[in-house]
């Protein structure tokens, strides 16, 4: 299993121990009706698209044939990218796919959209592709190595993949015109998870960083000054994660993080280490993650309860927020000021919500 996907089901320098409440009144959250898609479906991202819709994103059509213990014939499926458009759903070209595979993220900043995927075409290759506004078109990656990370926002765009994609520690690019400027972190050896920023000289990445022992990994955080990265010193979330995995910048002095169970923010001077939902769980996951730009904070957690997995953080406390029946979400997005979207499953389909 990739660092990625370790990471993504985990990390976030004070503890405090938060109390989940009901959910109070609100937006009701709501499924909003998915277009056509084969059989045997899953989502696997959700982002906004900047302008009051959203851009979901994974793989539809999954074929597996069991014989014994093992799929005898697999087919990876085929590409799912879609637009809410405010009453609809919308499908544009995907040009340049060859193959079989799920496009495993899709993100959307300052005027772009770029997704990211893998193609199943004698071997697994990466995919990446940008929005040209009326469709995809695919952008040569730097290597042939999995796109570990993809990022698009005030910062510029970024991608974490490694020099060879049997070995090393992915690198840093940003999209520089029709090219990719390499910007390699001090020490090497750490994997980045996220890169956001709000501007092109203030920007965060978030991760893990090796530590002595090869085999051991610390939460890692850098800064970006325009012109190279800057380790700092991260949020003291325990040694039990091993990195962080989202970085949500809303100003130079407010700035969330996001890990297994914890979260963390930045005053401007230091972090504050918050708990999150079940924090009596010790197996508690963070599916999804993200802030509105009133500040409250949309979690969806593992394992879900009867009333479902999704929380938000307002006003110090934390709060379950009902979803409909049968829903667990794996993504979530803010919209807008404070709308929010997110993706998943219910009785075995795929679905999507929104409280808009």
């Amino acid at each position: 299993m990739r660092l990625r996907s370790a990471l993504a089901a985990i990390a976030g320098a004070a503890l405090l121990a938060l109390p989940v409440t009901a959910h109070a009144a609100g937006k009701d959250v709501h499924t909003v009706p998915l277009p056509f898609l084969w059989p045997r479906t899953e989502l696997k991202d959700v982002a906004s698209d900047g302008a009051g819709g959203a851009w979901i994103a994974g793989r539809q059509g999954v074929v597996c044939v069991v014989w014994v213990d093992r799929c005898a014939l697999f087919s990876a499926g085929n590409p799912v990218v879609r637009r809410w458009t405010g009453s609809s759903w919308r499908e544009y070209p995907i040009n340049g796919w060859k193959g079989n595979g799920p496009i495993e993220q899709v993100t959307s900043g300052a005027g772009r959209t770029w997704i990211a995927g893998e193609a199943a075409d004698n071997g697994y290759i990466p995919f990446l592709a940008e929005f040209d506004g009326s469709s995809f078109q695919r952008v040569e990656t730097p290597s042939s190595a999995s796109v570990e990370m993809l990022s698009t926002g005030p910062a510029g765009t970024w991608i974490a993949q490694a020099d060879d994609p049997n070995q090393g520690a992915p690198r840093l690019y940003r999209r520089d015109g029709a090219a990719w400027q390499a910007f390699d972190l001090p020490g090497g050896d750490a994997y980045i998870s996220d890169v956001q920023g709000i501007a092109p000289d203030d920007a965060w990445a978030v991760g893990a960083r090796q530590a002595e022992d090869p085999f051991t990994y610390h939460p890692a955080v850098a800064r970006f000054d325009g012109t190279s990265w800057t380790w700092t010193t991260p949020p003291d979330i325990g040694a039990q994660y091993p990195g962080i995995t989202k970085v949500v910048p809303l100003g130079p002095d407010d700035v969330w993080a996001s890990g297994r169970g914890r979260f963390a923010h930045w005053d401007g001077t230091s972090w504050t280490v918050i708990d999150g939902p079940l924090s009596g769980n010790p197996d508690r996951q963070l599916l999804g993650f993200a802030v509105d730009g009133a500040g409250t904070v949309w979690a969806a957690m593992h394992p879900s309860t009867a009333a479902g997995n999704l929380y938000r953080r307002t006003g110090g406390t934390w709060e379950s927020v009902a979803v409909p029946a049968g829903v667990t979400l794996g993504g979530v997005a803010v919209t807008g000021a404070s709308t929010m979207w997110g993706v998943g499953r219910a009785n075995d389909a795929p679905v999507a919500v929104s409280d808009f």
